[in-house]
């Protein structure tokens, strides 16, 4: 864990507190790293359609050209 976070953490009042005040933010910040075919692509992919935050057109484009 790097010092920023650290104390961000101990400002709010412990690791409890801070999760709490995580779990109201609307904004996610994901990053993925990895070689080349590793399945970054698919992952976010995945993750966007078990979520439903891909459009119904998107994704019918994508049916069709697969």
């Amino acid at each position: 864990m790097n010092t920023a976070l650290a104390q961000q953490i101990a400002n709010e009042g412990g690791v409890e507190a801070w999760m709490i005040a995580q779990q109201h933010k609307s904004l996610l910040r994901f990053l993925t790293c990895g070689s080349v075919d590793d399945g970054k692509s698919t992952l976010i992919g995945r993750l966007l359609h078990d979520t439903r935050q891909i459009y119904e057109d998107q994704l019918s484009s994508l049916h069709n050209d697969s």
